[in-house]
């Protein structure tokens, strides 16, 4: 029996053809062997003879060690028949064996037809458990409408209390579905008012383009993507905006997620369209030989197309005043000046609003005495 099940074990390094193979012998060392082997034992059993692989099962496939190997003995048992030994198998497994086991047979969908109609198929056969137990995720990687209608079917039924299943299909569906998601997506944004549900129903359009996938980004789903997220921004509550931004941006669509720093800030858009921001430039530099610092103050009231977030706001203030002001206290001193910015974090909703900031910052400053100081209103700045 030794000499039979070692012979068996040599030829797992390569794939065996069933005409090439010994039945028998391997199903006989299926059964001599220790747990660690089973599982890759099965599979080339499976290889060789389906029939002889699928009367062992329910017996053999118990006793394998939920690893990689077994991963693959899972496919193979849905490739011979013998699913009901598998779910009894998988039933017995630790949550993260399970759940690495369903992560194999998703990968196996789309090239496997045996395993796509297994997985599809499981949601009625577990019920509710395919949710609990996430089976749903293995979907991901089956396209076509029958996969989409089973996820669109429990997303039709709301996030209610469990949320973070209503977001994992979700994921899942999108994923799955890929292009072909987006009409649905966005009608599930319309359906929906609270912040969260709403960020993650943005965040799927990117997955539905299927951005970050092994094959790469889908451009035309892309496209789809981003004419959907644009569309819905003046819906969307200014906080989701903001998930809407990363959303263009994983989808290459730079600007139109600059576009929306617009909708992200609605409310206090200017009966011209514009966006009030402001800033105080301090200038300083060390001035007689180094003993004593002079400063210049630098403010203005900035009016702003509704193309800029405020994290772009600096780069873009920098240039046109750098530019544009007169910046010569460096000079004057004959020393390497200093500038710092000091930018709003959000546009003001009137002149007046930013007037008090500005008071506010010009009093701050002149809590730090220095030689000489001096306050410069500059015209207003026009990005």
């Amino acid at each position: 029996m030794i000499p039979l099940l070692l012979a068996a074990a040599a030829t797992l390094s390569a794939p065996t053809l069933a005409q090439d193979c010994d039945a028998p012998a391997l199903a006989e060392a299926i059964e001599a062997a220790s747990p660690i082997q089973v599982a890759s034992l099965y599979v080339q059993l499976a290889q060789c003879d389906a029939g002889a692989a699928l009367k062992l099962s329910a017996t053999e496939l118990a006793r394998a060690v939920p690893d990689d190997d077994g991963d693959q003995a899972a496919i193979a048992a849905v490739n011979v028949g013998a699913t009901d030994a598998l779910l009894s198998w998988m039933d017995g497994m630790n949550p993260r064996d399970r759940s690495r086991t369903i992560a194999a047979l998703g990968a196996a969908c789309n090239t496997q037809s045996a395993v796509k109609d297994f997985l599809v198929g499981s949601q009625d056969r577990l019920g509710d458990r395919f949710w609990e137990e996430r089976w749903y995720r293995a979907l991901a990687n089956c396209g076509g409408p029958e996969t989409g209608a089973i996820l669109a079917a429990e997303l039709d039924r709301g996030a209610g209390a469990d949320k973070t299943r209503f977001f994992g299909v979700l994921e899942t569906y999108a994923r799955s579905q890929g292009a072909a998601a987006i009409p649905k997506l966005v009608e599930l944004a319309g359906g929906v008012s609270d912040v969260e549900s709403l960020t993650y129903i943005v965040q799927a359009f990117p997955d539905a383009a299927r951005v970050g996938a092994a094959e790469g980004t889908n451009l035309d789903g892309a496209a789809a993507a981003s004419a959907a997220i644009v569309g819905l921004a003046p819906s969307l509550p200014p906080k989701v905006i903001e998930a809407a931004r990363v959303a263009l941006q994983s989808l290459g669509d730079e600007a139109g997620a600059d576009a929306l720093a617009g909708e992200r800030f609605r409310d206090v858009r200017q009966d011209d369209g514009n966006f009030l921001w402001g800033v105080l430039l301090t200038e300083t530099a060390q001035c007689k030989k180094g003993t004593e610092t002079w400063r210049r103050l630098h403010h203005a009231l900035i009016h702003e197309g509704g193309q800029t977030w405020p994290d772009q706001l600096r780069d873009k203030v920098a240039t046109a005043a750098e530019t544009g002001w007169e910046l010569t206290l460096g000079h004057k001193c004959k020393a390497e000046p200093t500038l710092v910015y000091t930018i709003t974090a959000e546009p003001f909703a009137d002149e007046a609003a930013y007037q008090k900031w500005r008071d506010e910052q010009l009093a701050e400053a002149a809590k730090t005495p220095v030689g000489k100081s001096w306050t410069i209103r500059e015209d207003p700045l026009h990005l």
